[in-house]
């Protein structure tokens, strides 16, 4: 059985680049077109180099675009601004909106994107409720965690497992407000821990390690809390899997008989860079 905690990371990578990729394979030049490769690289660069937040490391947590405001988007779509300008004519400020981490703190940036340069336009430090989402690097570094640590290893160890068949994942405590903040506001995570083992079940999640709880604070990167409260015993694999050719009949009966689609009018989905339009009709025969 390979390590879970790298089967999880790269899953967790693989999906990102995927989704990014996807977003920047084409660019139409529509003021509401995401942001490219090119433009993210040049935000990175940008942000870095501004002297408005010296401390590091900085994480990125957010890049998109800031969208121009609606009129503008109205008047580059459907006309002109005024009688001597066309759409065409028109040109809209490119901008980009970043939320950052460093100094234990969660940054905003609004960011001009040039043709040939991207410059800070603004910059600020949240305040108010909530935290940046999670990083690829956040998830990855804090499921690293348990494997060291002395408690985890001897509450798995008192539930007959090695620490070697556990996989944890990082899941959001969530906000109850911020009057009397837990932990003293800090961006805290809580790790669920699973056994992980797929050539007994794909249902990692009805093998669940109860009665441990452990709470990461993200930016020390480090484990706060933990109780094993109680020692529960680890359900077995038998009966779990949900996949149809472990589960028997009747999903392992015949296949059923395949669809056909009928387009008389020629296909119903077109796509046009960012623009995706599409018409579907559908009818069933109940004879």
């Amino acid at each position: 059985m390979g390590d879970p905690v790298v089967a999880v990371a790269v899953a967790i990578v693989f999906v990102s680049a995927t989704i990014a990729m996807a977003a920047s394979s084409q660019y139409s030049h529509h003021p509401l077109d995401p942001l490219t490769a090119t433009e993210i690289t040049a935000v990175r660069a940008a942000v870095l180099a501004s002297p408005l937040v010296p401390a590091r490391p900085l994480f990125f947590h957010y890049v998109g675009l800031d969208e121009p405001d609606k009129p503008d988007v109205l008047s580059y779509a459907y006309g002109a601004a005024d009688s001597a300008a066309t759409s065409s004519q028109m040109t809209l400020p490119r901008r980009a909106f970043v939320i950052a981490r460093a100094g234990g703190q969660s940054h905003e940036f609004t960011v001009d994107i040039a043709a040939d340069n991207a410059s800070v336009l603004s910059h600020a430090v949240h305040r108010g409720p909530g935290f940046p989402m999670f990083t690829d690097e956040d998830q990855i570094a804090a499921m690293a965690l348990p494997y060291t640590y002395p408690p985890f290893v001897e509450s798995v160890r008192r539930r007959g497992l090695d620490v070697g068949e556990v996989g944890c994942g990082v899941l959001s405590r969530g906000w109850f407000g911020g009057e009397q903040p837990a932990y003293g506001g800090a961006r805290v995570a809580k790790m669920k821990c699973v056994v992980v083992d797929y050539n007994a079940t794909a249902n990692i999640y009805a093998r669940p390690v109860e009665g441990v709880v452990m709470v990461v604070d993200l930016d020390q990167m480090a484990i706060i809390e933990y109780r094993d409260r109680a020692v529960f015993t680890v359900p077995k694999a038998e009966g779990t899997d949900y996949r149809a050719d472990k589960v028997g009949t009747p999903f392992t009966g015949p296949a059923a008989s395949p669809g056909v689609v009928v387009q008389p009018e020629g296909r119903g989905l077109h796509v046009h860079g960012h623009l995706v339009k599409c018409r579907f009709f559908l009818k069933t025969n109940t004879y």
